[in-house]
């Protein structure tokens, strides 16, 4: 039987987190302070998902003194997402909290331990198949090294200074799993397609996703 995770759940719209990266999130909802707080004090991990539906939408025209006494909008949450330790880098003093949350874990959904304040959730771990055969895994590797290729080309565009910055042979040796995650910190795709490709227990089906979004905006 694989091993249940207890978790405090953020969802955010558009916002997909991958195993490996750093989160930084600007915290000002009552109940999400509240989660902050108990959160570093109880060592729970945070995850951060994208959502699948707005259920209670938010005031409108409100002013940041509002917002920091209501709590805004309210979402489902996508079945898979990632999570991590939080760590508070600054708290204002209108009681506004700065944070990272470095994501560990891909977690899937299993039910909900607690409503309110916040949502507490029950999750297990997402772990990818194994790698069919040599050739799949020589096809992920000859992926990696063209997605590198085509990073090199977009910082090339938008950023030609950037260029000397990116350690492109770090990238292209990196472990295939580790890089079809850490790659999102690199690139910004739509969020639904990011999700599919959390989603996915391949790395060379991430990898053959990303390739293709990349390519079409050539």
């Amino acid at each position: 039987m694989s091993q249940s995770f207890e978790v405090a759940l953020f969802p955010i719209p558009n916002v997909v987190a991958f195993p490996g990266m750093i989160v930084p999130l600007h915290v000002f909802e009552p109940r999400y302070r509240t989660m902050i707080t108990d959160c570093v004090e109880k060592d729970r991990m945070i995850a951060v998902s994208h959502t699948l539906k707005e259920i209670r939408p938010a005031k409108v025209d409100q002013s940041m003194k509002d917002a920091l006494s209501s709590n805004q909008a309210t979402y489902e949450s996508q079945p898979v997402f990632s999570a991590g330790p939080c760590k508070i880098m600054e708290t204002t003093p209108d009681g506004r909290i700065y944070i990272n949350i470095r994501m560990e874990k891909r977690l899937r959904y299993l039910e909900e331990i607690q409503t309110l304040p916040y949502q507490i959730v029950s999750c297990e771990e997402v772990d990818d198949l194994p790698v069919s055969s040599t050739d799949a895994s020589e096809r992920a590797a000859e992926l990696q090294r063209e997605i590198v290729s085509e990073i090199l080309k977009i910082i090339g565009r938008q950023n030609p200074a950037g260029l000397a910055r990116f350690d492109s042979d770090h990238w292209r040796v990196m472990d295939t799993t580790d890089f079809s995650f850490r790659v999102f910190q690199l690139l910004r795709l739509d969020s639904d397609v990011m999700q599919a490709v959390l989603e996915m227990t391949s790395p060379l089906e991430r990898l053959e996703v990303i390739d293709a979004v990349l390519r079409n905006q050539e």
